[in-house]
């Protein structure tokens, strides 16, 4: 592999992991903004758009912690070859819905809660994988170039999703994210087992003192803490951008779409930027939260669309620096046999809690302004830079050897 590449990228199994990924995760938004679509459509309820987004993300808040430990004690790939084709079924649900006509919004829902049981699983399990990919040494890129991937798909996504649906309609998207899936079995059938950097020691699931262990580490705890105040109160971008965009500046539905493209592509850079950087901690985690915060301070004053445009990459490349550095640093953290269940922490302290965030956000913009929201997130990030740069332990990753659960 050419050396210029990130080191886990040079590792077949990861890089094979990685295009999945990629793929599998722009199919998630052409469901994701199929979904929007239809159920507007269909229903003219902003009520059922907001149900939407409560059963997808409430069973991550809920099953996120019971998925960790599972991940701890099995093999993430194997629990990663469940997931995939159950994934895909669930696509395929809503696929078969749309055609038929059928858009009672109980059946929706349905399905729609089922996906979120799945992916709660199908999250932790691809984050305890890594590890096995790429071994602790690599670990931190890894996890950075994992987020790219997420961010890669948000950048390409909504635009193939938008051109489809109206092309073709919500069915087609579904069945287009449905497909997505093969890429990831694929992927996973033609790894190199041999070649798995690490194998984790395994941990019962019934394991009580696990996330105890996690929760008793002050670094750690501060930075569950400030993943749940910044994802609660200055993520979110599809509430806060889409407001500040189409109702206080007055943009057009072009100007919503550059703004949330130009965004990803901004935090595309900053999980390339975060990838490269050797050591992490605490205070790299502060560093970007500071640069999130300012990004978001700085779109507040935006006076017209344009401005806002301009601002718009730096906001993505906080946002990618902010979770790259995050997620890297906790699992780096986190001894080996336990990042499952730290994992689920993240997916619980980021996805569980984001329909929240979403809800308050919403509020502060009906009693103020998308503007007024846009500096909330400003404090929020600027609090939780400046209490993360005090300190705190430092990853220096080496192999954990602990007796395993046969």
């Amino acid at each position: 592999m050419p050396t210029l590449l990130p080191p886990p990228l040079r590792r077949r199994n990861f890089l094979l992991y990685f295009c999945g990924q990629i793929c599998a995760n722009t199919g998630v938004w052409f469901q994701n903004l199929a979904l929007s679509l239809w159920i507007v459509e269909t229903t003219e309820s902003a009520l059922a758009l907001s149900l939407v987004a409560v059963f997808q993300f409430t069973p991550m808040l809920l099953l996120s912690a019971p998925a960790g430990a599972v991940a701890d004690r099995f093999r993430p790939r194997t629990i990663l070859f469940v997931t995939a084709p159950l994934m895909a079924l669930s696509a395929a649900a809503l696929a078969v819905t749309a055609a038929s006509g059928h858009d009672e919004l109980t059946t929706l829902l349905g399905i729609v809660a089922l996906s979120g049981i799945v992916q709660a699983f199908d999250r932790t399990a691809g984050q305890a994988f890594l590890y096995e990919l790429v071994g602790a040494r690599e670990l931190g890129a890894a996890v950075s170039l994992n987020t790219v991937a997420l961010s890669a798909a948000r950048s390409l996504g909504p635009g193939l999703a938008g051109v489809t649906y109206a092309a073709a309609g919500a069915a087609t998207c579904f069945t287009v994210n449905a497909l997505t899936y093969s890429g990831v079995l694929l992927a996973l059938c033609v790894m190199n087992p041999k070649a798995f950097a690490e194998k984790r020691a395994r941990t019962a699931a019934t394991d009580k003192g696990a996330a105890r262990t996690l929760l008793a580490d002050t670094t750690l705890l501060r930075l569950f803490g400030a993943n749940i105040a910044v994802t609660v109160l200055a993520m979110n971008f599809m509430v806060v951008v889409t407001a500040m965009v189409t109702i206080t500046l007055d943009g057009d539905p072009a100007q919503l779409g550059a703004a949330h493209t130009l965004n990803a592509v901004g935090a595309v850079i900053g999980g390339l930027i975060i990838s490269t950087i050797t050591h992490r901690g605490t205070r790299v985690v502060a560093l970007a939260t500071a640069v999130l915060g300012i990004s978001l301070g700085s779109a507040a004053l935006a006076p017209n669309p344009l401005v806002f445009l301009a601002i718009s990459p730096l906001i993505g490349l906080g946002l990618g620096a902010f979770q790259s550095s995050l997620n890297s640093t906790v699992q780096q953290l986190s001894p080996p046999r336990l990042l499952g269940r730290s994992a689920g922490l993240l997916t619980m302290s980021s996805v569980g809690v984001a329909p929240v965030g979403a809800l308050i956000a919403g509020s502060i913009i009906d009693n103020s302004s998308a503007r007024i929201a846009l500096l909330v997130g400003t404090v929020t990030c600027l609090v939780c830079g400046a209490v993360l740069a005090k300190g705190g332990r430092t990853p220096h990753p080496a192999p954990e050897h602990a007796p395993a659960v046969p």
